[in-house]
């Protein structure tokens, strides 16, 4: 029998909403990566799984704690993956292409085991931030903002909206592509 496992990192709930309905849709389970225990008699055995689903919010141009998660992946197991990420700049190719290289192109530049990256719409209330990642936010649109070329201007000042206005990208229609590659897999 095929299996699939939805391991996942978020810190305000959109990535914690995708990882529950795509586990829904596949019928199987959803973790926190800080459940995952990596060692010892209660070890986690991705080898278990026909389909191995990350997902982790987007923070620069990296998926959160993605570096950690690579640490159980092999050859075999990145096979059976796929990544989403979870954040609020549209899904250009020059962003697919930074979040690609910092996550999957990492591990493996030529995508020779044939991983799978989805980027989903996310959530950002800029009245729900607060301390360190307040600031790294007002670095962000500042820096987005001062190197912006004619042509990133209009994507720029679309980000700098968000940041300054928040925005709701989370959509469950979002997921339709991610599940039917999930249950090719299986």
């Amino acid at each position: 029998m095929s299996k699939a496992i939805v391991i996942y990192t978020s810190k305000r709930g959109s990535t914690k909403q995708y990882a529950e309905w795509i586990a829904e849709d596949l019928g199987c389970e959803a973790l926190p990566l800080s459940e995952i225990k990596t060692s010892g008699r209660d070890a986690f055995n991705l080898y278990e799984y026909d389909c191995i689903i990350y997902g982790g919010w987007i923070r620069g141009s990296g998926i959160v704690d993605f570096d950690k998660f690579a640490k159980l992946l092999d050859d075999e197991l990145m096979k059976r993956l796929i990544v989403f990420g979870v954040g609020f700049a549209d899904e250009t190719a020059e962003n697919y292409a930074q979040v690609w290289g910092y996550s999957i192109g990492k591990l493996d530049p030529k995508n020779e085991n044939r991983s799978i990256l989805y980027i989903l719409g996310g959530r950002y209330d800029p009245q729900a931030v607060a301390g360190g990642d307040k600031f790294m936010m007002k670095i962000m649109r500042t820096v987005l903002l001062s190197g912006s070329t004619p042509d990133a201007k209009m994507q720029a000042n679309k980000i700098k909206d968000r940041i300054d206005n928040g925005v709701d990208m989370v959509n469950r229609d979002n997921i339709t592509s991610l599940v039917k590659d999930a249950k090719k897999k299986l």
